[in-house]
């Protein structure tokens, strides 16, 4: 009896001792593949990505178990400065403000100091945009206010914004004493430092200053204004943009378009965006020519250029048939083309001589 019993108290022993090795070597796995799994996730700074934001400050970027991330640190300390970030706001940095924007992980913004990588106004703001001349913009609950360096408001005024607004196609800075601004009506104009509207809101956008000017749009027209808000042409093109050369800007009217200098004088009279060759309608479109493109001997007599959205056609000297205005145009035979009003829309045959000859349709 007592060897049965004994026998029974070495199997329950033997037992736990074996559910004992199992679970510790369970437990040992499990310690190695974490192990491994916080080896191969651990944090990695991007050494390439490196690069300063003020003579001691470094900004690092990285990534731990794909969550990217952004921080600043101090060469001359070799210790970061911010916790780990979603973004930092480096690439519209006013050389006269040392306080930028950063965002954290849960999408709010606030600002630090590049110079000495302190994170000075706390994150608390739905968008904020980066200082200029003293003063910068924060969005919270849909109010647009300014704050000053230390936080507070630069002004009591603020500014209500409707949900529609794209922030992308807008920035809420200063310069030279003037920041854009959008009414509760919706059109855009200009308030000064104190908060008040120094360019009534008239335009339907207002454009971040170029070259000294800021493009506008009234309507579907286009117009240039200076700097301070001075009109120096008119809302009547049907588009205005910056040049491929940096120098000036290319206005359209018509269906031509030019280019003028930034002392608005006109520096090429007849300007396009793409050259096609004009061939019947079979082999139309099949080659495209940029700007600048000039016709040889053997090249197609006629050509379609783009302005825009618009298309025209032009003889291989230059000379305008039809002005680039119409949707789509298309050479039926060595006589005659044909354009489109839209798309859809009215068909138009023209002779050599751009004179409409009659409809298509």
């Amino acid at each position: 009896m007592k060897t049965e019993t004994t026998i029974s108290t070495w199997k329950k022993v033997l037992i736990i001792g074996l559910c004992v090795l199992a679970t510790a070597a369970a437990v040992f796995v499990g310690i190695l593949v974490d192990l491994r799994y916080e080896e191969y996730h651990k944090t990695r700074y991007w050494d390439s990505l490196s690069r300063y934001v003020s003579p001691n400050i470094l900004l690092v970027e990285g990534e731990k178990r794909n969550d990217y991330f952004m921080r600043l640190k101090d060469v001359r300390t070799g210790e970061f400065t911010t916790p780990k970030l979603e973004h930092i706001f480096v690439n519209d940095i006013d050389k006269q403000d040392s306080l930028i924007v950063f965002r954290t992980f849960d999408r709010l913004r606030g600002y630090l100091n590049v110079n000495t990588g302190q994170i000075i106004i706390p994150a608390q703001y739905n968008r904020a945009w980066n200082f200029r001349e003293g003063i910068a913009a924060v969005l919270k609950d849909g109010v647009l206010s300014f704050i000053s360096e230390k936080g507070e408001l630069a002004f009591p005024t603020t500014f209500p914004l409707n949900a529609d607004i794209d922030f992308y196609d807008c920035a809420f800075q200063f310069h030279n004493g003037l920041c854009i601004m959008r009414s509760w009506a919706g059109k855009w104009g200009m308030i000064n430092t104190q908060g008040e509207w120094a360019i009534e809101p008239i335009y339907n956008s207002i454009c971040t200053p170029t070259l000294g000017y800021r493009i506008v749009t009234r309507g579907d027209k286009y117009g240039l204004i200076k700097e301070d808000g001075t009109v120096v042409i008119p809302t009547e093109y049907d588009f205005i943009r910056v040049s491929s050369d940096w120098k000036g800007f290319v206005l359209a009217k018509d269906g031509l378009a030019k280019q003028i200098d930034t002392s608005l004088q006109v520096t090429v009279p007849f300007v396009y965006d793409k050259l096609y060759p004009l061939e019947t309608v079979e082999g139309y479109g099949d080659q495209e020519y940029d700007e600048g493109y000039t016709p040889s001997a053997g090249t197609p007599a006629y050509w379609r250029y783009d302005v825009g959205y618009g298309s025209g056609v032009m003889d291989s000297k230059g000379n305008v048939i039809i002005p680039a205005k119409y949707y789509m145009v298309r050479m039926v035979n060595d006589q005659l083309f044909e354009a489109e009003t839209a798309f859809d829309g009215e068909h138009i045959l023209f002779n050599v001589k751009g004179q409409v000859v009659n409809s298509a349709e």
